[in-house]
């Protein structure tokens, strides 16, 4: 018996012509690229759609850059023409600044600004900051040294631990500028507003996100105490 024989009929394609294939290359390209071109379009209006989508930074509250503290000539460490009535302070330092003295002094836009009263046994006031950059802050000194002729002839001071020491006059009132262990991206401002008591302005830390006096940290104190000293006249 003969064993059946199975044959592969092999199916071939008869050839185009030439022309004929290449008008289909063509074809074939052109779908492509259009294809393309489409995927691209979405991508790009998607991208956009979402970063329009994204968080919007807010406005700056200032027009321009807050002009620096008038300072004047130095007075001597004990002359308090005006006395300064600190009620105010004792009771809230932390609405001694406007929400435009804060951007003015702390930082531009102030929607994130946080103050926290300060009560400690070396002294009492408020410190603002922005996220979690360096605190600025309004203190009044509750020890030894209260008033600037004290912090004249502190430990800290006859060590040279305060140099630079500046003299100058905030407010027509004695006032020192120092850095307290030279660190440059720190500096105090203290200005004498009665007989016995001096107001502390100072600078805690590195980072100013938002501030105009990254550059001129010691005038941003001044100009501080320039706007809190004004509040406690008017209040």
């Amino acid at each position: 018996m003969s064993t059946p024989r199975h044959h592969l009929r092999l199916m071939s394609r008869r050839p185009e012509p030439r022309g004929q294939r290449e008008t289909m290359a063509h074809r074939a390209l052109g779908s492509h690229g259009t294809r393309t071109l489409v995927v691209a379009g979405i991508v790009l209006v998607a991208a956009g759609l979402l970063s329009g989508c994204g968080p919007v930074k807010p406005d700056r509250v200032l027009s321009q850059r807050p002009a620096p503290a008038q300072t004047g000539a130095p007075l001597p460490l004990t002359q308090v023409d005006h006395p300064v009535n600190l009620a105010k302070f004792d009771a809230d330092p932390c609405s001694l600044l406007t929400k435009d003295q804060a951007a003015a002094v702390v930082a531009d836009p102030p929607n994130d600004i946080r103050a926290n009263v300060r009560n400690g046994p070396v002294d009492f006031g408020c410190s603002w900051n922005n996220h979690l950059g360096a605190l600025i802050s309004a203190l009044k000194p509750i020890g030894t040294p209260k008033t600037l002729a004290e912090l004249s002839v502190d430990g800290l001071k006859k060590d040279g631990e305060l140099e630079p020491w500046t003299e100058t006059s905030i407010a027509g009132l004695p006032a020192v500028v120092y850095h307290v262990f030279q660190h440059t991206y720190e500096c105090s401002v203290s200005v004498q507003v009665t007989q016995n008591q001096m107001l502390t302005f100072d600078i805690q830390g590195k980072d100013l996100p938002g501030s105009y006096w990254d550059n001129d940290r010691c005038g941003g104190l001044a100009k501080m105490a320039e706007f809190v000293i004004g509040n406690l006249r008017q209040s």
